[in-house]
């Protein structure tokens, strides 16, 4: 997999070799950073179930100040910390450890974030249970970015957030979520 655009593009990165994770493909990636364009310059950007890290390296090459990633698997930790090392991007990211769901609260209530990237596993309703914490924390007009397929039903219906755009491609879309 390749990083493509910013100071980083071309640059080959890691991916889990089990099926534990599923990789955000170059082509759906590029349409991510399409929408989001400029605006990553100088902001944060936290990636939810980040799996080798694509997401949150691609921001980080594209300008963004500084990426948090989430990941509970072992493995997938792993092959992040050796995407971020082989970057050379320590000074900007940290890592967590940790279940998403379970350390998304104490997270969102000390940090906050301009950009959230949420890809958990599909069919099995993450989610929508990650925009619940979400929605109960003062988001602070961030962007929220949420990977799902077409089979599933997700709540977009929300009290402080709103979709300003989708992107379906294939059996992957993207949703952007904006603070109202």
């Amino acid at each position: 997999m390749r990083i493509t655009g910013g100071t980083l593009k071309g640059r080959r990165i890691k991916t889990c070799r089990d099926n534990s994770t599923r990789p955000l493909l170059s082509r759906l990636r590029k349409s991510l950073f399409d929408v989001i364009g400029e605006r990553i310059k100088g902001l944060s950007f936290l990636d939810l179930y980040a799996g080798s890290g694509a997401v949150g390296i691609e921001a980080l090459s594209r300008g963004a100040r500084r990426a948090v990633f989430v990941e509970k698997g072992p493995l997938a930790a792993r092959v992040i910390e050796g995407n971020i090392a082989s970057c050379k991007l320590f000074s900007q990211v940290k890592i967590w450890r940790k279940n998403v769901l379970a350390f998304l609260p104490i997270l969102l209530e000390g940090e906050k974030f301009d950009f959230i990237f949420i890809a958990p596993p599909y069919y099995k309703k993450m989610q929508n249970k990650t925009l619940d914490i979400i929605e109960e924390v003062e988001i602070n007009k961030a962007t929220i970015i949420v990977q799902y397929s077409p089979h599933e039903n997700i709540n977009f219906t929300r009290r402080n957030m709103g979709i300003v755009k989708q992107k379906e491609h294939g059996d992957t879309i993207l949703a952007f979520l904006e603070g109202i």
